[in-house]
């Protein structure tokens, strides 16, 4: 197994939508030592009180900004500041957004704050200005029913959505301003039914898109064309067991840099999944599946790879796993509290 290196570098950062914060969290240098101690022990180093229901969260392209979103109203975008030393925020700006997002993300050069609505159908773009604070709604669009993620293509000029509701994945054109995206879809896919895409991810290499699917409890893969064109089936595999049988409420997945490993959580059956990803083809495999405290919404994999931080809903506990990319196994290292009701969780190597 590979020792996961300890450095000072690495934070977490965890939103509480019941208590209305963020939790930043930092490996204790004197626990452990080098080559003997796989993890290190963590600790909450700060608490950012902000107020109303923070949940989705997005980092600058740099990293030297935290994008939180408030899901209760008045609805805001808050901008924060990250300590390139500490991991400590500090509250830049809010800006309103238009509605109840449930899903941010950046542009791949920085210039645009891009939202999801679940309730309300539809996505919008916010400018983001040269200190990377993020200013007011430039553009909304309809989608159809329950739009859920948005996230920018390897390529830096498209836009892919999912739409839950709908089965459906939407990809948009992304240009300059002052209206960023495409009237209209200029290409898309259409899920099979009651599958309901939620979470997508970009495969390192840039050609693949996967998407986790809530309602069956599976992951699919695509095959992302040149240009406008379609994408085409590249992969499928479930992210339970045969033997789980529980009806799936399935919510976040994540990449490990090197694009040998997915990961995905279901919330009903509480448990978080390792699928080996083939190299050549895309193909999944199913390798571990292991509990986790109830409700596992959102979890995030350390830069390297080496460790994964799972958020309960329910209990407000972190659960930190390492995990060995030789046998593809997971386990339970440490547990801490993070608030009431935490629901997004990323992880990140403090900028320089």
């Amino acid at each position: 197994m590979h020792a996961a290196p300890r450095s000072s570098r690495l934070a977490v950062y965890v939103s509480a939508a019941g208590s209305g914060d963020i939790h930043v969290l930092s490996p204790d240098e004197g626990a452990g030592s080098p080559g003997t101690t796989p993890q290190p022990e963590w600790r909450t180093v700060q608490r950012l009180a902000l107020g109303g229901a923070i949940m989705p969260m997005a980092f600058s392209p740099r990293r030297h900004r935290l994008y939180a979103i408030g899901r209760s109203a008045p609805f805001a975008v808050h901008t924060l500041a990250v300590d390139a030393h500490t991991g400590h925020l500090s509250l830049l700006g809010s800006s309103p957004l238009a509605g109840n997002m449930v899903y941010v993300s950046t542009s791949l050069d920085g210039q645009w704050l891009l939202s999801a609505s679940y309730s309300e159908d539809r996505i919008a773009v916010n400018a983001i200005d040269a200190d990377g604070l993020a200013g007011p709604t430039l553009q909304v669009l309809g989608t159809p029913k329950q739009a859920h993620a948005i996230c920018p293509a390897p390529d830096g000029q498209h836009v892919w959505v999912s739409c839950l509701g709908a089965d459906q994945l939407l990809c948009y054109r992304l240009g300059p301003g002052p209206l960023p995206l495409s009237a209209q879809p200029v290409m898309g896919y259409q899920s099979r039914a009651q599958s309901g895409p939620r979470h997508l991810a970009f495969h390192p290499n840039g050609r693949w898109l996967f998407a986790v699917n809530e309602l069956d409890g599976s992951v699919d893969g695509l095959a992302l064309g040149q240009g406008d064109t379609p994408p085409r089936p590249l992969s499928h595999a479930r992210i339970l067991p045969p033997d789980q049988q529980m009806a799936p409420w399935s919510a976040e997945l994540r990449i490990s840099a090197d694009g040998q490993w997915l990961f995905a959580s279901d919330r009903r059956a509480a448990t978080l999944s390792a699928l080996r990803i083939d190299a050549g083809t895309g193909q999944l495999t199913l390798v571990d599946c292991v509990p986790t405290e109830a409700l596992p919404r959102s979890f995030a994999l350390s830069p390297d790879g080496l460790t994964l931080f799972v958020a309960s809903q329910e209990t407000g506990r972190l659960s930190i796993m390492a995990f060995d990319p030789d046998a593809g196994r997971m386990r339970l290292h440490s547990q801490l509290a993070c608030g009431t009701s935490p629901t997004w969780v990323e992880a990140i190597a403090l900028p320089h």
